[in-house]
């Protein structure tokens, strides 16, 4: 009897350990495709895009509550019943030339329960244009700020920030856009540096999660004010645009609004922390745009831990960010593919939450941040700079890891804060030496 149960523990171990190696190489058998959306986005032909004749067409078809997203797309709401029928009713009905599915993203954190941390404001001025409350850095090579729990930020020494402020703290001119939860623009470490938010999904505009407000304090926490935490970017701002429902989901209509609203708000960064692994075409098209609009996206590689494609990462343009442990080597939760191009610190990052408070937090959606702060620092110090360029200069600046050059684990390498703004700098010197030269011309230079 024992025998036989043994020998079927060790069959069922085998195949378990099959199915998972199968899973590396072919992420299907990993995870399955969901079927996870509850409206459909479309986009009718242009023989018929008077909205009369679509609001005419539309209800004749038994579809209610549809709404206009932007131009000529439109959001088509679902019964669970029926979707699949629906679906085929609109594509076979040649009145749409795009029929596709709202897919809904996921935030790319690691489930956990937040360790909310109070702290006593402080009293003390924070001047972040003068240096001379810092620790004397005078026979140093890393910045020491004052704020209290700074020695909890193990990434910030590990990208090598703490270095690169030596050369610039950013520039309050240039703002990151967050596509998130929202933001807390009242907690201590935040208040002045957010900028007034815009609400597209929950009619509640605070954020109730907490995640946003993290991602804002990796970017952009008050630093040198003698509480909580450092920011990465000392002077850069953040445009809050609230994305998600109350359960934490966005969904591609949204996020396509939200990259117009970024854009026409002067947003240079977007910085999104959610992601899918369902293709849209809507979502492409809208990427496409900001990007040719001069924004820089950054965004989650995922938390899969399996190899897949991700998107928003995986368009092109996008920085995709994986995340890897203390000892640089990648997370076990940390998605693989080509859509990673850098990987910084994904595990315990300690950052501002709700409640006033701090809490150490962990999945990609940390480690994106990290990357987006350090794009306003590249930025700061030549703001000529296409979007292009300040992408170049972070995938140059990385740390190479894994094999040699791109591979889909590491991407480029890790995160060098420090690296990066050392070559803006000094290709700055050299933009300028020439741009003197074609005065007159018109003519911007810069070398890759």
């Amino acid at each position: 009897m024992f025998n036989i149960i043994y020998k079927h523990k060790f069959v069922l171990g085998i195949f378990c350990a099959v199915l998972t190696t199968l899973s590396f190489y072919f992420p299907a058998l990993a995870i399955e495709e969901k079927d996870d959306y509850d409206s459909l986005i479309v986009r009718p032909s242009k023989h018929i895009a008077n909205p009369r004749r679509i609001n005419r067409l539309m209800y004749k078809r038994g579809f209610i509550g549809f709404q206009k997203v932007k131009d000529d797309l439109y959001v088509v709401p679902l019964n669970e019943s029926d979707k699949k029928t629906k679906i085929a009713e609109l594509k076979n009905s040649g009145l749409f030339e795009l029929v596709e599915p709202d897919y809904k993203f996921t935030l790319d954190e690691i489930p956990r329960s937040r360790n909310y941390v109070k702290i006593i404001k402080s009293n003390e001025s924070n001047d972040l244009n003068d240096n001379t409350n810092l620790t004397d850095i005078s026979n140093l090579t890393d910045i020491t700020p004052n704020d209290k729990d700074f020695s909890s930020q193990y990434y910030l020494k590990e990208i090598n920030a703490t270095k690169a402020w030596n050369v610039t703290v950013g520039d309050s001119s240039l703002v990151v856009g967050i596509l998130d939860t929202g933001v807390d623009a009242k907690h201590p470490d935040l208040e002045g540096k957010v900028l007034q938010g815009i609400n597209l999904s929950s009619q509640n505009y605070s954020d109730q999660i907490g995640h946003g407000t993290e991602v804002a304090g990796i970017i952009a926490a008050k630093t040198n004010n003698n509480q909580g935490i450092a920011g990465i970017g000392w002077n850069t701002n953040v445009l809050p645009i609230k994305i998600t429902d109350e359960n934490g989901q966005a969904r591609v209509s949204t996020v396509v609004v939200a990259l117009e609203q970024a854009y026409e708000n002067n947003v240079k960064i977007i910085q999104i922390s959610l992601s899918t692994n369902q293709f849209s075409q809507t979502l492409k098209d809208a990427i496409q745009l900001a990007h040719d609009r001069g924004i820089l996206i950054v965004s989650t590689a995922g938390n899969t831990g399996v190899q897949e494609v991700r998107y928003p990462a995986a368009f092109p343009g996008v920085i995709g960010v994986g995340a890897i442990n203390q000892s640089k080597q990648i997370e076990y939760y940390s998605t693989r593919g080509d859509h990673v191009s850098l990987v910084a610190p994904g595990s315990s990052i300690y950052t501002t939450t709700l409640n006033l408070g701090y809490s150490a937090v962990t999945g990609t959606s940390f480690s994106a941040p990290q990357v987006a702060g350090t794009a306003a620092l590249v930025w700061s110090i030549l703001p000529g700079l296409t979007n292009d360029d300040v992408k170049d200069i972070l995938f140059q600046s990385a740390d190479d890891r894994g094999e040699n050059g791109k591979d889909p684990i590491y991407g480029y390498g890790v995160l060098n804060t420090e690296k990066a703004v050392a070559i803006a700098k000094s290709t700055k010197s050299t933009f300028e030496v020439q741009q003197t030269l074609d005065e007159g011309i018109g003519k911007t230079w810069i070398t890759k």
